[in-house]
C-alpha cells in the first residue's frame, strides 16, 4: 500500500547540500530516500535523519548507471509506494586547463551530473506522473552562467541540467510534473574545503566577490530546492533559481 506521506529521493545526498535537502523534506514530513555511493556514509547519514528508521530508506546509487538508478528506484517504491519528488543533486569536481583534459576527464564529470541528471529523472519519470504534485528539482551552478577558467566539463554539465530542465518542464506539463533547477553560488562544504586544501582559492577570495559579503549556508540551497519543490511554487516550470548572495548580477570592476 502507497504511504500517506509524499516521498522524495535525493540523489548524492549523504553528505553537503544533499543532505542538507534531506533534512529540510523530513522535517516537512516526506518520507527520504538517502542515496550515495558509499553505504557507509549512507548508514551515518540514516541514523542521523531517522533514528526511528521509519520515514526513510538508504539506496546505493552510481548515477552513472541506468541499472542502479532502477534498482534502487524499485526499491523505494516497493517500501513507500510512491515517488513525488526527485531531487537531483549527485556531483563531482575536477578542475584542469582544458587543453590538457583526456576524455576520461570529460567523462568523469558529464557522466555524473549531466548524464546521471538525464537517467534519473527518466526513470522517476512514470511515478511521478501518477503523483498529484510531481516535481524533479536539480542541481546547477552559477558557473553554468559565467566563465570560470580551468571547469570546462563542470560547466557544460551544468549548462546542459538548465537546458534539460527547461525542455522536461515544457515536455512533462501535460503529466502535472513541474521541473526546476537550483543555480547555488560559493557555499560552506566540504568541496570548498577541498579547494583551500589544494591551494586554488581561499573563503576570502570568494567572499570578496559575493555583494552580500559572505558564503551561502547548505541550508539556504535546500530551502530553495523544497521551496521549488513545494505546493507553494505551484504555478513555477523550467527555471533555474540562482541562490548566490548575488555574485552573478554585480560586475566588480
Amino acid at each position: 500500500m502507497a504511504s500517506a506521506a509524499p516521498v522524495v529521493i535525493i540523489t548524492g545526498s549523504a553528505h553537503g547540500i544533499g543532505f542538507a535537502t534531506a533534512e529540510k523534506f523530513f522535517a516537512h514530513g516526506y518520507n527520504v530516500a538517502i542515496s550515495d555511493l558509499n553505504e557507509g556514509d549512507i548508514e551515518s547519514a540514516l541514523k542521523e535523519l531517522d533514528r526511528e528508521g521509519n520515514r526513510s530508506i538508504g539506496l546505493k546509487i552510481d548515477v552513472t548507471s541506468r541499472q542502479d538508478i532502477e534498482a534502487g528506484v524499485a526499491k523505494l517504491i516497493a517500501k513507500f509506494g510512491r515517488l513525488d519528488v526527485l531531487v537531483n543533486n549527485a556531483g563531482n569536481f575536477r578542475q584542469g586547463a582544458t587543453d590538457t583534459y583526456s576524455d576520461s576527464d570529460w567523462d568523469q564529470i558529464t557522466s555524473v551530473h549531466l548524464n546521471g541528471a538525464f537517467k534519473a529523472s527518466q526513470i522517476a519519470y512514470p511515478y511521478l506522473k501518477k503523483s498529484p504534485a510531481g516535481a524533479i528539482v536539480s542541481v546547477s551552478s552559477i558557473v553554468a552562467r559565467v566563465g570560470l577558467p580551468k571547469r570546462a566539463s563542470y560547466s557544460v554539465s551544468k549548462a546542459g541540467i538548465e537546458a534539460l530542465t527547461r525542455t522536461l518542464s515544457v515536455e512533462w506539463a501535460s503529466d502535472g510534473i513541474r521541473v526546476n533547477a537550483i543555480a547555488p553560488g560559493f557555499t560552506e562544504s566540504r568541496w570548498l574545503n577541498d579547494l583551500e586544501d589544494k591551494g586554488l582559492t581561499t573563503p576570502e577570495k570568494l567572499v570578496a566577490a559575493i555583494p552580500l559579503g559572505r558564503l551561502g549556508k547548505m541550508s539556504e540551497q535546500a530551502a530553495a530546492i523544497y521551496f521549488l519543490a513545494s505546493a507553494e511554487a505551484s504555478f513555477i516550470t523550467g527555471q533555474t533559481l540562482v541562490v548566490d548572495g548575488g555574485t552573478t548580477v554585480e560586475v566588480r570592476i
